[in-house]
């Protein structure tokens, strides 16, 4: 699976309790977020790949902390094991290449609205 700009996903993710210096958070459940990514980077420090995703809604153990039409950062390792892809952008293809260039030089973000993909999301 290769998600990039523009893909709409739909994917499962693990709830912990709040942290607290010094203790271990708790496993308390999943819930399920879909949403369409609107940019993607590797950070330059770590080459964590991060994804910022448009909210559509969220289901499960205290989805109301996620708010319908926001912004979210996720990182890869968060998404890929548990995520389907619903759709993905007419670019597709180049936007997988484009990224996999990105990833050998962990040069900077690509961002949604530079590739003509904002359509049918609301500010």
């Amino acid at each position: 699976m290769n998600l990039t700009v523009g893909c709409k996903v739909v994917w499962t993710e693990s709830v912990y309790t709040p942290y607290t210096e010094g203790k271990e958070s708790d496993f308390i459940g999943e819930r399920t977020i879909t949403g369409r990514i609107t940019a993607e980077g590797y950070s330059k420090k770590t080459n964590y790949h991060f994804f910022t995703i448009h909210v559509y809604g969220a289901e499960g153990v205290n989805a109301h902390e996620i708010e319908e039409n926001s912004k979210i950062i996720r990182r890869g390792v968060v998404l890929y094991p548990k995520c389907r892809i619903l759709a993905t952008p007419a670019n597709y293809d180049e936007l997988v290449k484009e990224k996999a260039q990105r990833k050998e030089n962990s040069s900077p973000v690509c961002y949604a609205h530079v590739k003509g993909l904002r359509e049918g999301f609301e500010e």
